[in-house]
This record gives structure tokens, sequence and C-alpha cells, in this order.
């Protein structure tokens, strides 16, 4: 009975010891090692980027260069004609003609009521939400990878303290099982410490599973091998106490949603802008050079060759074109109106979020504070606990009842850990911080 003690124990620390997670050779990573990942494998960050990228195609300055064409024809025909010239007929039939044209223009417009300027100054803009909506998707991005890799951490602090609980019951068993062999303990409970073990057992492997899955959903996010542990090396660590003055001056300032609102109201005040330009005449300069040639051997003239540059200036202005300038004109006051209700709206709203945010945070640091101290009475408790069980003093299912509350404070210590630190990341999100 001896040889099966220690083979057991033999077994449950290889067992321990092999499985993912508890190697020490095992590969590690960082946080930051798992944003880089994500930021440049991710394929919603790649979408956005080349969304950003057409944004900076646009913004150039072709509104103020001129258009530069050339053309050339040729065209041939045949004809059946009849001349009457002083009283005679004149027949050619089967008449071929060739005419050849070809040119170079240009046309500058020089003037169009700004339109030009407003349309570069709207590029402009559009590329600016461009880049802020990258920096919102990046933003996102490390918050949401930052809420799997703590998960990741949960778990394994959670895996941790079940694989410890498990050791007890394992060295509980065995020795009430060499006790229940030499007769000094009834079979009654070394049965009883057999369903614990299995009990842990079977809890052991269920925190297993949810760590794997923890894995899988990071790698997911990371664009990586699915079944690949990087065993994380890091532990929930939380800021100082935030501020709700502080995060609320910075949302106001550096909310990115705040951001773009701001910048959807300028391009609706340029949108209005363009819309006036078309009241305002419209001047162009065209230059160019053309040449002609036309072959008719049935004409008068059989030969016509013209040839030279050409340059001038136009203007012109829309009297009446339906009502349509001012339909636009119309159309873009009621969208610069809605571009700074939206703001308003959103303003509203990030404010509404950031005292929602800050209260939830408020209440999970309290409850961190709670657990991290009944985290420590309980596994003093189970630490005492343990001494009087091995010394018979306390009976084995009042041993089992520390061992649960052990077990039960760890997972509400992190568990309060993890809520508290996907609350902080909110704040520094929401407030524009995220990235500092």
């Amino acid at each position: 009975m001896i040889m099966g003690k220690y083979s057991l124990l033999f077994f449950i620390v290889c067992f321990l010891f092999f499985i993912p997670g508890f190697s020490s050779a095992q590969v590690k990573i960082t946080l930051d090692s798992c944003i880089a990942r994500a930021l440049e494998s991710n394929y919603s960050i790649k979408i956005i980027r080349n969304q950003q990228r057409q944004a900076e195609n646009n913004l150039n300055y072709g509104p103020f260069l001129p258009t530069i064409g050339i053309d050339a024809a040729q065209k041939q025909s045949i004809t059946d004609s009849k001349v009457v010239s002083d009283g005679e007929d004149r027949r050619a039939d089967n008449s071929r003609s060739d005419a050849l044209s070809a040119g170079v223009s240009l046309n500058w417009r020089l003037f169009d009521g700004m339109e030009m300027f407003m349309t570069h100054n709207r590029y402009a803009e559009m590329l600016a939400i461009g880049e802020l909506n990258t920096k919102a998707a990046v933003e996102n991005l490390i918050v949401e990878v930052s809420s799997y890799y703590y998960d990741v951490v949960r778990q394994h602090s959670k895996l941790e303290a079940a694989r410890h609980s498990l050791e007890l019951s394992s060295a509980r068993y065995a020795e009430a099982r060499d006790k229940y062999v030499i007769g000094v303990l009834s079979g009654l409970e070394a049965q009883q410490a057999k369903l614990d073990l299995n009990a842990d057992s079977s809890n052991y492997m269920k925190e297993k599973e949810l760590l794997k899955s923890a894995y899988i959903s990071l790698n997911t996010i990371m664009n990586t091998d699915l079944q690949k542990h990087m065993y994380v090396d890091d532990s929930i660590r939380l800021h100082m106490p935030l501020q709700y003055q502080d995060l609320l001056t910075d949302l106001l300032q550096y909310n990115t949603t705040l951001q773009i609102g701001r910048r959807d109201r300028k391009v609706s005040e340029l949108d209005m802008k363009i819309a006036r330009a078309a009241l305002f005449p419209k001047l162009d300069f065209d230059a160019g050079y053309n040449y002609n040639r036309t072959k008719s051997p049935a004409s008068v003239t059989s030969l016509n060759r013209s040839n030279g540059p050409y340059w001038g200036f136009s203007l012109s202005v829309d009297i009446f074109n339906r009502l349509e300038n001012r339909r636009k004109i119309r159309n873009a006051k009621l969208d610069m109106e809605n571009a700074a209700l939206s703001y308003q709206e959103a303003e509203q709203q990030v404010k509404a979020d950031l005292a929602q945010l800050y209260n939830t945070y408020e209440n999970n640091l309290q409850i961190v504070s709670f657990e991290e101290e009944s985290e420590r009475v309980a596994f003093d408790n189970l630490d005492a606990a343990l001494e009087k069980y091995k010394l018979g003093t306390l009976p084995a299912i009042e041993f089992r009842e520390f061992q649960r509350s052990y077990i039960d404070a760890v997972d509400r210590k992190v568990s309060a850990l993890y809520q508290a630190k996907i609350s902080e990341l909110s704040l520094l999100l929401i407030s524009g911080k995220i990235l500092e």
C-alpha cells in the first residue's frame, strides 16, 4: 500500500508538470507583444488603414491645376457629286475626301467662387477623420486584446488554485487510504476523501478547459495559431486610482468620437460654402494649338489647311438652373444643423457613459479590496486547518469546508481584479488616454 501511495503522488506530480502552462520552458509573451501582433495582423485594422490611404490619395492640389488634353482625328469619305458652273456640269464619282485634325488644349479655372479652396479643405478634413477612425480602431483593439489577455491571466490564477486544492485532496486521500488499511480510519472517511479528490480533479479539468478557451480567444484576435499557448508572464495590476474630473477634462478634449464629431461639423460647414460657390461667376482661361487639313478633289477647293495657337478668357454665370442651387444650399444648411446636433448628442452620451463607467470602477475597486483581504484570510485559515488536520484535531469534513472557502475566495478575488481592470481600461478608452 505504501508503494501505491507513492505511485499515485508520482503520477500527479508528473501530470501537473507536463500539462500546458506549468513547464518553465514554455515561451512567455507580454501584453505589449500581444497588442503589437494584433495591430500588425488584425484584418479590421488592415481594412481601416487602407481606407485612410484612400483619404490620403484624395488630398492633393488637383482642384487648383489646369486640365491639358490632346486630341486627334482622321475621317475619310467616298461620295458622288455634281457641280454646275457656267452652264457646264462637273461630275465626280467615287470621290475620296480625307480630313485630318489634331490639337492640344489647356483649360484653367481661375475663379469659381472659392469652391476649389473649399474642396481642398474638405479633403483635408476627410483625411483627418480617416486618421481618427484608424485611431479609434486601434484604441478599441488595444482594449479588446487587453481584456482577452487579462482573462488568460485570470484563468491561470484560477487553475493554480484548483491545482493547489487537487494536491491537498490527493495527499488527504492517500493518507486516509493508508489509515484505513492499518485500521486507524473508517472506510467511510476514505471513500469521502476519494469523492472529494474526484470532485477536485473534475474542477481542475474544467479550469484547464476554460484556460484553453481563453487562449483561443486571444490567439484569434492576434490572427495566430489558435492552439498556441504563449503563457502570459504578467499579473493583473491596477493603476493609481483615476479621478473623475481629470477623466472628464480629458474626455472633452481627447475622446475620439468627439474629435470625429468636431471634424464632421467642419465638413458640413465646408459643404455649405461649396453649395454657395455656385452663385458666383466662373472665370476660365483657355489656350491651345490646332491643326486641320482637308483634302477633297471634287471640291472647288481641293486642299484646305489651317494651324496655329489660340488663347482667351471665358466668363459664365448661372442665371437660372431650375432652383438647383437653392435646393443644395438649403440641404447643406440642414446638414450643418444636423452635424451640430449630432455632436451635442454624442457629447451628452459620452458624458453619461463616463459617469456610469466611473461608478462601476469605484465599486470594483472596493470589491477588490474586500476580496484581496478575504483571499489572504482564507489562505491562512486553510494553512492552519491543514496543520490541525495532520494532527488529527480537525475532522475531514471541516477541513473540506476550509478548502472550498479558499477556492471560492481566490475565484472572487481574480474575478474582481479582472472586472476592475476592464473598468479601468474602459475609462482610459473613453477619455482618449488608452494610447498613453
